[in-house]
């Protein structure tokens, strides 16, 4: 009885052994894009992995409301891993065991973005001196942070393209503080779509859904051959999508006002060549 319960608890342990470590390593193939353009943007880790805590908090109490467990610090603590200390903060803010709106969030910002917020908030001139007292870039930085090198961020500024050096100069580009909201919305756009799309794999693999979730791949292309398939890919895609939309447009016409239409649903399609 004894080893059977022993060898029983040992096979649990090697499948959750199992079981996390692929989907971890599943997960971590998938950042390497996402992670390209946090960078791309100024985002660097220690931003990222605070943003993340709510994410994972909000996250736990999903899972916890699903399998019908009480909420407590430690349960959250567990699921989640962060520390109690996280746990009680984030109710301390939002309410105890509230989910956490990320939209209204505080994300952290990132050195060379507070530099830039300082510099516009103390209306400097748009060109100021690299070294010296303030005004000037190394006087800024040092307001923000003494372990970070003026130089670096400057450098990192010049990357990014919101600053231009001049000799002994540096010069604040007027886009740095205008957004661009065509960017914005194509952002937001994007990533609805990249949302959607894995919460259909991924409840297809949790939950055994059948969403519509599939792919075509070839290799060994010229890029003569991967042009027309480009193209014959968007001119099926044009046919499809006005098609659905057609359909949509009735369908929504159909249930509006209805009890149960408080559903969504969204179809994609995306093209990659290397």
């Amino acid at each position: 009885m004894t080893n059977n319960t022993s060898i029983l608890a040992k096979s649990h342990e090697m499948y959750l052994n199992h079981a996390s470590e692929t989907t971890l390593e599943h997960v971590i193939n998938i950042m390497p894009q996402l992670v390209n353009w946090l960078i791309s943007a100024g985002v660097g880790y220690s931003e990222f992995s605070t943003a993340l805590k709510s994410v994972f908090y909000n996250e736990a109490i999903k899972e916890l409301e699903l399998i019908n467990q009480k909420k407590t610090d430690s349960s959250i603590s567990l699921l989640s891993g962060l520390n109690r200390r996280d746990v009680r903060n984030f109710c301390n803010m939002y309410g105890e065991y509230a989910l956490v709106n990320q939209y209204n969030m505080r994300l952290p910002i990132s050195v060379p973005a507070r530099v830039i917020g300082l510099w516009i908030n103390q209306r400097l001139p748009l060109k100021i001196p690299f070294y010296g007292d303030m005004p000037s870039f190394e006087g800024l930085v040092k307001q923000i942070s003494s372990e970070k090198h003026p130089k670096s961020i400057l450098l990192e500024l010049k990357r990014l393209g919101i600053v231009l050096q001049e000799e002994d100069l540096v010069i604040l580009k007027n886009s740095s503080y205008s957004p661009d909201s065509g960017v914005d919305e194509t952002s937001q756009l994007f990533t609805h779509n990249i949302s959607d799309h894995l919460s259909a794999g991924i409840n297809n693999l949790k939950y055994n859904k059948n969403f519509l979730e599939q792919a075509v791949f070839a290799d060994e292309l010229s890029h003569e051959s991967v042009i027309k398939l480009n193209k014959l890919s968007k001119d099926l895609w044009e046919i499809m999508s006005k098609s659905i939309l057609s359909a949509a447009h009735d369908y929504t016409k159909h249930d509006e006002g209805l009890d149960n239409s408080n559903k969504r649903f969204r179809i994609g399609i995306y093209q990659y060549d290397e």
